[in-house]
């Protein structure tokens, strides 16, 4: 007997952060067998990596770089938060506040805060929490969200927040729900529609299987309280009064463009800009699509 219907195509590799393949065959194997063991203690393990990054190195012109900006030691309940101050030409500046994704830092911005001071503004960074110079070694959306404040105090009132991947998740979430007094616009590149699809790609890296995965939901729900789908960037931008700039690589690796076309589909006051050919942290570094971004922060800012 013969069939003309061609077998499922296998599902596409999601990539994730920091995980090389290697490290990816790895874990899939320690899961295997700690599965059939344990769920639970499975789905245990799945959330302490889950919230753990990988802490990448600062290389030695990075670290240079940092050294043009005042730095800032800030006390916050994971430890020691690393921030940095470039300042502007005038005192009266507007002020653009940069926030990093997923196993980055404030260094790995480089071209983006020349790009913002060559424009006149005032450019201030940090490392989150388990990133960079700052202490820690777990992270979440919550700990990003109070470094945000603890800067915000040490630094005053800003302007403007540019922000990346899950940095860019956290800050469309902070834009909703606290409404930031003077913020008057926003720029967020490489956002993901819900941190469900995070959830997901973690899950499929590490081939969880169905009872671990359901368990996994669950250790979500108890900490967070609602489950990851539920915390939607293209909800959270609908009480996002500002005029926002969805900014988002044509070939994301990591989260695909369509995310952005969605997202921006809800924006009050936005704009889109899909950046051709351009991986998922690409857009940092393109002067085309930073030249974009620096003219809609200057517009909006009357900079």
């Amino acid at each position: 007997m013969t069939s003309d219907t061609a077998p499922s195509p296998a599902p596409l590799e999601r990539g994730v952060p920091g995980l090389s393949i290697a490290r990816r065959d790895r874990a899939r194997l320690m899961f295997r067998a700690l599965s059939a063991l344990s769920p639970a203690l499975a789905a245990q393990l799945a959330m302490q990596l889950f919230l753990t990054p990988l802490r990448r190195r600062i290389a030695p012109e990075e670290a240079r770089f940092l050294a043009t900006a005042r730095p800032l030691r800030l006390a916050v309940p994971s430890g020691q938060l690393q921030a940095y101050d470039w300042p502007a030409a005038t005192p009266a500046a507007p002020t653009v506040l940069l926030v990093h994704g997923w196993i980055s830092h404030a260094a790995r911005l480089a071209a983006l805060v020349s790009a913002l001071r060559e424009r006149g503004f005032r450019v201030v960074a940090f490392d989150a929490p388990a990133h960079g110079r700052s202490s820690g070694r777990q992270a979440d959306l919550q700990s990003f969200r109070t470094a945000i404040h603890a800067v915000l105090a040490a630094c005053g009132p800003v302007q403007a927040v540019l922000a990346h991947s899950f940095g860019a998740l956290t800050t469309s979430k902070w834009l909703a729900e606290d409404r930031p007094a003077g913020v008057r616009a926003a720029v967020l590149v490489g956002m993901m529609r819900d941190a469900g699809y995070v959830f997901e790609s973690f899950a499929l890296a590490m081939a969880l299987n169905p009872q671990v995965l359901a368990r996994f939901r669950e250790l979500f729900r108890a900490r967070y309280g609602i489950y990851p789908e539920e915390l939607a960037t293209t909800e959270l931008v609908r009480q996002v009064p500002l005029p926002v700039l969805i900014v988002h690589g044509e070939a994301d690796e990591l989260v695909p463009a369509e995310h952005a076309s969605e997202i921006a589909a809800h924006l009050h006051d936005g704009q889109l800009l899909i950046a051709p050919l351009l991986s998922h942290g690409a857009p940092l570094r393109d002067p085309a699509t930073l030249a974009r971004i620096c003219d809609f922060l200057a517009a909006r800012l009357d900079a």
